[in-house]
């Protein structure tokens, strides 16, 4: 009976982990499926690489055209989409430009 009880707690543990990892597929299928149903034509989106676009064609083939400058489109898959919406707002906002920094020679001299 002891030599089991490894073998017990190995099988529960086991099952415990596949019960997780099920439940955390359907959970990112389901937000899948919502981003894909806010996705529509004129959506601002932004890819997973950091592209930004507006959807002008949706295609049967679960990719979308994305216009990225005027007369400029591309085919992307919607996987890789990112709604603009749902990102936090220091991706939304322009970014403000740094000051311009002068670059100093460094200092050579030896500390006292």
């Amino acid at each position: 009976m002891k030599s089991a009880l490894p073998l017990i707690l190995l099988a529960v543990l086991l099952l415990a982990m596949l019960l997780f990892t099920r439940r955390n597929r359907e959970r990112a299928a389901t937000q899948q499926a919502k981003l894909r149903e806010r996705i529509t034509f004129g959506s601002e989106v932004m890819t997973t690489s950091g592209l930004y676009g507006t959807v002008v064609g949706l295609n049967g083939d679960e990719t979308v055209q994305l216009s990225i400058a005027p007369g400029v489109e591309v085919k992307w898959a919607l996987a890789a989409l990112r709604d603009v919406e749902s990102l936090p707002n220091l991706y939304r906002e322009p970014l403000e430009p740094e000051e311009e920094k002068t670059d100093d020679p460094p200092d050579d001299t030896p500390p006292r």
